[in-house]
């Protein structure tokens, strides 16, 4: 789904949940929705003042968890005690190796996972909604400084 059916999506939800889209609840899922990537309440806040955009933190704090709980959001790391989250678009799932280092996200799609979780489910008879792989480790930048700095990681 584009932006503007995702906005117009978010703002139908914002009405029936009985929360008055203001021009900060406008501003913000406009500006969450052309985040690149994961994003965190602090980037998105930075984001909207370098717009001029005048929207308190408890603003955004607030409104994350509705997007979360309604499917359009999606928590992806929790990383120094805050949350990151991307969009939910129409796209295949995929799952993240995140650099415990760097903190970089790398998005990865692999059909043997799903299958794999789908086997579990179904052996064990459980109705599968969601799921979430993160892999945590050293991306491959942060391999090259820390063996050049001969530190041991724990694989080789």
């Amino acid at each position: 789904m584009d932006s503007s059916g995702l906005e117009t999506q978010i703002t139908e939800l914002l009405q029936r949940l009985d929360l008055r889209t203001t021009s900060q609840r406008r501003a913000i899922v406009r500006q969450m929705l052309n985040m690149p990537g994961h994003f965190s309440v602090e980037d998105l806040f930075l984001a909207l003042g370098r717009k001029d955009v005048h929207v308190s933190q408890p603003t955004i704090y607030r409104l994350i968890p509705t997007l979360v709980e309604a499917g359009i959001l999606r928590e992806v790391e929790h990383r120094d005690e805050h949350g990151h989250y991307e969009v939910v678009r129409d796209r295949a799932h995929h799952e993240h190796l995140i650099c415990q280092r760097c903190g970089k996200v790398i998005e990865f799609v692999c059909p043997a996972i799903e299958k794999a979780i789908i086997g579990v489910c179904r052996e064990y008879s459980f109705r599968h909604y969601q799921h979430d792989v993160e892999i945590m480790g050293l991306c491959q930048e942060c391999q090259k400084e820390v063996n050049g700095n001969r530190l041991q990681t724990n694989q080789q």
